[in-house]
């Protein structure tokens, strides 16, 4: 059995992977994380743990101390230059966050030719990776809730409610809505397109994280919806580089 665990902006995700599915998908908030080792009272000793974490070192020792029942010792995932079949261009590797580079690991490891990696999360991350595995390079974007309570906060008559897409919005509640995701999935066909005339036809977007259901109706590129990609590039990371 393998734990794996995403440590993000907002929260901590953690997934059992049997070998063949999930048996076990559940989270936390930041807040909680004194209260990780009494989440995973129920959970059998696995033989492996990975880690994505972006949440900093107070999630990392949580994480660790929360291990240390099985005598296992958790595997800290950061971005190489190559791994599992992808090569990063990026300038410094390793300064590419760990989220950002496993979730290029599950989508290359689950779709075949060139792909648009997009995790909509507490911000939405841009990726583009050519069918042979290379990482050109990405975006990072403000997240949907984030746009919705960046515009709620500091503009004194506008509100952070949610509300329904439109072409053209009525309200104010739909115009805000409408306006984040028109941002984004602009953004993100742009980028798409860019890849395309490049030379790398036809990418397929791959999208992932809590706003990927708001979003994914309005892209004008192919789109694949993955739940937790996280999780997957943590397994496959975990089958090839951690196999005893």
């Amino acid at each position: 059995m393998i734990l794996v665990v995403d440590a993000g902006n907002t929260q901590i995700k953690w997934g059992l992977f049997d070998g063949k599915a999930f048996t076990l998908r559940a989270h936390c908030h930041l807040s909680s994380l004194e209260d990780l080792p009494n989440y995973w009272l129920d959970i059998d000793r696995p033989s492996q743990i990975i880690i994505s974490n972006v949440a900093g070192a107070r999630a990392e020792d949580a994480i660790f101390q929360a291990s240390e029942r099985w005598g296992v010792r958790p595997y800290l995932v950061e971005a190489r230059a190559n791994q599992c079949g992808i090569q990063s261009l990026y300038q410094k590797p390793d300064q590419l966050g760990s989220d950002r580079w496993v979730a290029m690991i599950g989508a290359r490891a689950l779709v075949d030719g060139n792909l648009v990696v997009v995790v909509a999360g507490t911000a939405t991350t841009v990726h583009a990776v050519t069918h042979d595995g290379k990482f050109l390079g990405g975006l990072i974007l403000p997240g949907y809730e984030l746009m919705h309570r960046s515009l709620g906060d500091g503009a004194s008559k506008l509100s952070a409610t949610e509300g329904v897409f439109a072409k053209y919005p009525t309200s104010t509640p739909d115009a805000i809505t409408s306006g984040a995701i028109r941002a984004t999935c602009a953004a993100v066909d742009q980028f798409c397109r860019d890849f395309d005339e490049e030379g790398n036809k036809n990418p397929k977007i791959i999208v992932s994280g809590g706003a990927a259901s708001k979003l994914e109706p309005y892209f004008r590129t192919p789109t694949v919806h993955v739940e937790d990609l996280i999780f997957s590039g943590l397994v496959e990371i975990a089958k090839s580089d951690l196999a005893d």
